[in-house]
């Protein structure tokens, strides 16, 4: 598990992230969709802490021009029903002027890295 889990780390990300920021899911994700602004980043994030009890694991990190790539893992389990999971999968973060302008997540981390402008 990273740290102190991503409770702990998710009011760090709100400071670093631009009040405009954009959120934006992997459309193969079930459920997924895209946000913009803090707020509704905010919103959805808390739902799914209620819903959802996961870990994630950062296995790496990989900066490239204004983009840093992490791939992570996360392991889970779901509030109401119990039922465990757990994922491999990859999350670009864009950063302009010090702040974090887009987080997009990603289930296939080869697309991660080629929307980064990396090949694997």
């Amino acid at each position: 598990m990273d740290s102190e889990g991503f409770a702990a780390a998710f009011p760090v990300f709100l400071e670093a992230a631009h009040s405009d920021v954009e959120w934006r899911e992997d459309p193969a994700w079930p459920g997924s969709a895209n946000y913009r602004g803090v707020e509704q980043v905010r919103q959805v994030s808390l739902d799914r802490m209620d819903t959802l009890d996961f870990d994630q694991r950062t296995e790496d990190l990989i900066s490239v021009d204004d983009k840093v790539v992490a791939l992570v893992r996360w392991s889970g389990r779901g509030r109401a029903s119990g039922a465990q999971a757990e994922i491999s999968m990859a999350v670009v973060y864009t950063v302009r002027e010090q702040a974090i302008t887009r987080v997009q997540f990603f289930l296939d981390r080869a697309e991660a890295l080629k929307a980064a402008g990396l090949s694997q």
